[in-house]
């Protein structure tokens, strides 16, 4: 009795030492890498007193903002909370004008309009690398 529960520990530390020989090396870098890249400006309204940008996260893993930044062409740049998350399937309001934040709508503060017809709005990432561009085209 006792020589088979031996075998049978040595056999399951065998293949949990095989697994990990085998498995993919996978960093957390790499799975906020594939959140990141879900990310997407989907809309832009430019009306006067309701500018907004929307952005969407349709991954299946929640993304963390902070850190980001979002940018219109002349460099004005709205900074996202420390901590704010986007869960999957959720989309937020990036408002140019003043409110209380919550989960699905932020609030920049300003009290001039930012985004003109036509112009690009940015996502950035905490690294600075670009996540997302509305519209894409430009």
């Amino acid at each position: 009795m006792k020589y088979s529960r031996f075998v049978q520990i040595l056999l399951l530390s065998f293949v949990l030492i095989l697994g990990l020989a085998v498995a993919e090396d996978v960093t957390p870098g790499d799975i906020m890498q594939e959140a990141d890249e879900a990310v997407t400006i989907t809309d832009l309204s430019y009306a006067d007193g309701n500018e907004w940008v929307k952005i969407a996260n349709p991954g299946m893993a929640s993304q963390d903002f902070t850190f980001w930044t979002l940018v219109d062409g002349e460099n004005n740049t709205y900074s996202f909370a420390e901590g704010f998350v986007l869960l999957p399937g959720a989309t937020v309001l990036v408002h140019t004008g003043q409110g209380n934040d919550t989960e699905s709508d932020l609030y920049w503060g300003r009290d001039d309009q930012v985004w003109e017809d036509g112009e690009v709005a940015t996502l950035f990432d905490a690294n600075g690398e670009m996540v997302s561009r509305y519209p894409e085209s430009s």
